[in-house]
């Protein structure tokens, strides 16, 4: 008979048992995991896609809730207050839509909102507008009680009277131009005739703004209605797809519990067997016991028996190794464990941010160097159970204040209750500018842990990239407020100057005209400092030696300062230029002179001083001068503020508030920088960086005479005028032909290619940049030149735009006739050189 070993029989039954547990294992484990990850798509996906979708049509319709109260706002800043309500939703709106994993749903979201936003943009507008209006309406109601007394009196029967109640009911927006029409209004001369003018217009616009309104009201309750439909419908997808996944986890789970069972009845029937088969091996182990029990008695230098069999007990000697071997593992995995224990403190010591433990009893458990450094703590001031109170009466130490993410005060004691329960996170700031950070967060065991980190520097980083952009953003609004005041004053100027040469005049009127052009020309050179500032203004720059110009003007700033006050130099750049524009720098020089002198009404000391050095954050070699003055410093909250235009702490009609904001632009535009540093009460200290020019040269051979138009005429000659402004075109057209010029007006270079064509060919042809066609004046300028037409004459180009902007945005060239808006009938005369 064949010897069948024991050990076989036993090894394929617990192979058989063991194959069928993983199995087992197996079906479990992959049940779980099916669930764990639908449940985890769940949390993560749907859940929040619902949550924001409800969000978002919350918001829709509380937007919807706002838009009447926009619509009815009779107040300028309450329709201000209402218009920042509307941008902040639309903001808050915005951001909950990036939040949505849907990426088809959210643009579809972002088309709504950016349609539902135009449409309230244009409701906020005409309510704007319509505040104008019945602003205007009170004006003119001043005017029409001026004109009472001096008006004739008209008699209105009673039927009339009747007849206008009735329409008053029936037709009110056409009541005001039946009465006007019946009192002939028009007719009662010419102060009447234009106020009645003026406010049919008015009525009649406001008629069509409130019909606009209404009907914007409704779009608006309409697309806010179909976004919260539409999210509505998004929501009950998600609620299918969560339905779906519900019945595929349970149909899944029902499976695996069928094999969990089948399975287990057949481990039962392997484990009957394998008992069985150890009922046998039993008597055997008795041979090896005694190496089982040096083993249990941790004698893991025993060496292996020596059992040589062909059955299980040769298994079990086997077995007794590798209990050995696990035990020699064990003692190198703590070896291991220790060394990563010694690597986590070296870390947690050498960290550079603070951290500190403590307890659930709120004792102190542990705490790093990083801690004790961002606090200032020695050796002997901690030490472990220390209760949190005292610690935290030894980090408190100097005046500070703790804010939270949305910059409010937080109360330590709310703080300590929470942090045992979630998240916390705040900043503490010191008054001496020194900003740290707390996060803590609970232990699943009880107390809490905290980091501390340093946000000083951080801060102050992000600060200045605020400013930054602050004052770029203000540069780009007046750099074009100052071009539509070019274009105001183009008219207004025009108008003056032909009023004053008109005749006759009176004394007095004579000096109110005069008057009323040096106002115009003060309001031309407000336009230059807004330009300064946008750093559009137009720059002559050439190669100086500052330390020269400095010297220069040194009489000049002593006079203007006064008697009262010292001016010290040191000038340390004697061989050091820069490519700028010297009239700027001593207007910005002189005007920082000036700004001193007034911190310094009882007297002081003003001092300028230069030196070699580079640009803040770069490695460009620079030019610093700095002015210095002993006056009454800057305040804190000032100091942010400084460059922004019309921004002034003088007096009412003491300062135009655009000194610094000339400055600031000016330097910036000569690719320099300007730092303003102060401590209030003791001094003031503006350091303005300019690049240095490596290579100057003669300052003779930079010196270019500006280029003159001259466009030779004969009396009489026809002229074409193309501007779309209807002031400054009646304005212009006015001066031409006073100069002896026949003048034909266009609005834009559409009809003057059109009429190239067909019309009497000009002489000359004025025309502005900026038109309303699709085409400006420079490209049509370049048009006529470029195609061959019959006209040959000059093309003079006029903005109110500086020329370096036009140069760069259309293209201006060299060789073009350009003028500059405003100017005068004289400079036009110089212009336009006219023979009999």
């Amino acid at each position: 008979m064949r010897f069948v070993s024991i050990r076989q029989k036993a090894s394929l039954s617990m192979l058989a048992i063991s194959v069928v547990a993983f199995f087992m294992i197996g079906i479990g484990w992959q049940s779980m995991r099916v669930s764990e990850a639908t449940l985890s798509e769940f949390e993560s996906e749907t859940l929040p896609e619902i949550s924001t979708s409800l969000t978002l049509a919350e918001g829709v319709a509380q937007l919807a809730a706002i838009a009447p109260y926009t619509a009815g706002s009779g107040r300028p800043f309450q329709l201000q207050t209402e218009s920042e309500r509307i941008h902040r939703r639309i903001v808050e709106l915005r951001g909950v839509a990036d939040s949505l994993m849907d990426s088809e749903f959210q643009v579809d979201i972002d088309k709504r909102l950016d349609d539902l936003q135009a449409t309230l943009e244009e409701l906020v507008a005409l309510v704007r507008e319509e505040l104008y209006l019945r602003e205007d309406g009170l004006a003119q109601q001043f005017r029409i009680r001026q004109l009472l007394p001096s008006t004739n009196r008209v008699d209105i029967s009673n039927q009339q009277g009747l007849t206008w109640l009735l329409q008053l009911l029936e037709a009110p927006s056409l009541l005001p131009e039946r009465i006007a029409n019946t009192l002939k209004l028009s007719q009662q001369g010419a102060d009447v005739t234009r106020i009645t003018q003026d406010l049919l217009r008015a009525h009649q616009r406001l008629n069509d703004i409130q019909e606009r309104k209404n009907y914007l009201l409704i779009a608006i309750r309409a697309k806010s209605e179909q976004l919260s439909q539409q999210v509505s419908d998004f929501v009950g997808g998600l609620q299918k797809k969560v339905s779906r996944q519900r019945q595929d986890v349970s149909s899944f789970v029902a499976t695996g519990q069928n094999w969990i069972i089948g399975i287990s009845l057949f481990l039962l029937l392997g484990l009957a067997r394998l008992y069985w088969y150890s009922q046998r091996m039993t008597k055997d182990l008795g041979v090896v016991t005694n190496n089982m029990e040096q083993l249990s008695l941790g004698k893991v230098d025993s060496k292996r028996a020596l059992i040589r069999r062909n059955d299980e007990i040769g298994t079990l000697a086997d077995t007794f190794d590798v209990f050995r071997q696990d035990a020699l593992r064990r003692i190198e995995v703590t070896a291991e464990l220790s060394e990563q224990k010694h690597l986590l403190e070296t870390i947690f010591d050498n960290m550079n941010d603070g951290l500190s433990v403590f307890s659930a009893k709120g004792q102190l458990v542990a705490w790093n160097l990083g801690y004790q450094k961002l606090f200032d703590l020695s050796d002997d001031d901690l030490h472990i159970g220390m209760p949190i109170n005292e610690v935290q009466n030894l980090i408190n130490r100097g005046e500070h204040k703790n804010l939270n993410l949305e910059n409010q005060q937080v109360h330590m004691d709310e703080v300590n209750q929470s942090r045992h329960l979630k998240v916390q996170s705040f900043e503490r700031h010191f008054d001496s500018g020194k900003i740290i950070e707390f996060r803590s967060k609970p232990m699943p065991e009880g107390g809490f842990v905290t980091l501390y980190t340093d946000l000083t520097e951080r801060k102050s980083v992000e600060s200045q990239l605020r400013q930054a952009q602050k004052m770029e953003m203000l540069g780009q609004l007046t750099g074009g407020v100052a071009h539509d005041f070019n274009n105001l004053l183009a008219a207004i100027m025009g108008n003056l100057q032909m009023l004053s040469d008109s005749q006759p005049q009176s004394a007095d009127q004579a000096r109110y005209i005069d008057r009323a052009l040096v106002v115009a020309e003060k309001s031309s050179n407000l336009v230059q400092r807004l330009l300064a500032f946008s750093r559009r203004q137009q720059l002559f720059p050439v190669s100086i030696a500052v330390d020269d110009l400095i010297e220069g003007m040194l009489d000049l700033v002593e006079y203007s300062v006064g008697s009262h006050i010292q001016v010290d130099r040191e000038l340390q750049c004697p061989n050091v230029f820069s490519l700028i524009d010297p009239s700027q720098l001593e207007n910005a020089l002189l005007n920082l002179a000036l700004n001193s002198a007034s911190a310094m009404p009882d007297g002081g000391r003003l001092a300028f001083s230069t030196k070699t050095c580079t640009l803040p954050d770069s490695d460009t070699p620079a030019i610093r001068i700095r002015v210095e003055d002993s006056g009454e410093g800057i305040s804190e909250d000032v100091i942010g503020r400084i460059f922004e235009p019309f921004f002034t702490t003088k007096p009412v009609g003491k300062g135009s508030g655009l000194g610094l904001s000339m400055i600031y632009g000016f330097v910036k535009q000569s690719g320099g920088e300007i730092k303003v540093t102060s401590e209030p009460g003791k001094w003031t200290r503006v350091c303005l960086f300019l690049p240095q020019q490596l290579q100057p040269v003669a300052i003779a051979d930079q010196t270019i005479e500006p280029q003159v138009a001259r466009i030779r005429l004969l009396e009489q000659s026809l002229v074409w005028l193309v501007e779309d402004d209807e002031e400054v075109c009646r304005v212009m057209r006015e001066q031409l032909e006073k100069m002896g010029l026949i003048v034909q007006t266009f609005d834009c270079a559409e009809t003057v290619l059109m009429a190239l064509q067909k019309a009497i060919l000009p002489e000359a042809i004025v025309s502005d940049v900026n038109l309303s066609g699709t085409m400006n004046g420079v490209a049509l300028a370049h048009h006529i030149k470029e195609q061959e037409h019959a006209f040959q004459g000059d093309i003079l180009l006029m903005s109110g735009l500086p020329k370096d902007e036009l140069e760069q945005k259309y293209h201006l060239k060299s060789n073009d006739l350009f003028i500059s808006k405003p100017f005068t009938i004289k400079e036009l005369e110089k212009i336009f050189q006219i023979s009999q």
